[in-house]
């Protein structure tokens, strides 16, 4: 299983949210959620910086990919790149969950 892609959404009402979504070749996509009120459009760019390197990586390597997304920068993110992480990793979470039931 790869991952084909990641997607972000922002939703204003009732609050802000952003919902992340990583889709796979499999069929099987997974969920998770960058709590970081008022920073949305922040997380949105760093997403689509992850998305370069994490399309086609395994979805079920989920500790090899953490470390990738938050060791790969010179410099520490943050609460803004933490939370894009943060729903990237709840996102593979959840694919694993399904893959596995």
């Amino acid at each position: 299983m790869k991952i084909t892609d990641i997607k972000s959404f922002l939703l204003t009402a009732p609050r802000d949210l952003h919902i992340v979504k990583v889709e796979t070749d499999a069929g099987i996509d997974g969920l998770g959620e960058a709590g970081c009120s008022t920073r949305e459009y922040a997380q949105e760019g760093a997403l689509r910086h992850f998305r370069e390197f994490l399309v086609g990586m395994d979805p079920m390597r989920i500790e090899h990919i953490w470390q990738v997304l938050y060791r790969s920068a010179y410099y520490e993110g943050g609460r803004v790149l933490a939370a894009a992480i943060a729903a990237i990793d709840m996102a593979l979470h959840d694919i694993v969950g399904k893959a596995l039931r």
